[in-house]
């Protein structure tokens, strides 16, 4: 908050406040960089953006190997083969698939669904 608070200027409203704490934290939670996403939140401010999340997925920003070594558990690694056109697929699953911008078949590879199927007993 105060990376985006002193980008501001002013004061954030708060439920901006509350909404840019709670998307934060689910995206630490998620093993996000903090200092990654203080620099997306000092791009938002100056554009009046306030959807840390969706900023956060379609940011192109670098995200280097030993920073990446954040995943939940479980969620296996980005194949990078897989969510053509969607920067987004190393950081949401849902983009994990082989059609363009999450339409196609989930990757056999990185996406959690198929991964865990395939690995599961029969």
């Amino acid at each position: 908050m105060a990376a985006y608070a002193a980008v501001l200027g002013r004061p954030v409203l708060n439920g901006t406040k509350a909404k840019l704490e709670k998307q934060a934290v689910e995206l630490l939670a998620q093993g996000l960089p903090e200092a990654w996403l203080c620099d997306r939140v000092r791009e938002m401010a100056p554009r009046g953006w306030s959807d840390l999340a969706q900023h956060a997925e379609r940011s192109t920003a670098p995200l280097t190997q030993a920073t990446t070594k954040h995943r939940r558990s479980g969620l296996p690694d980005w194949c990078t083969k897989c969510g053509p056109g969607s920067p987004a697929a190393r950081l949401n699953p849902r983009f994990r698939t082989l059609g363009e911008m999450g339409s196609g078949e989930k990757c056999p590879d990185c996406h959690p669904d198929r991964v865990e199927t395939a690995g599961a007993p029969r």
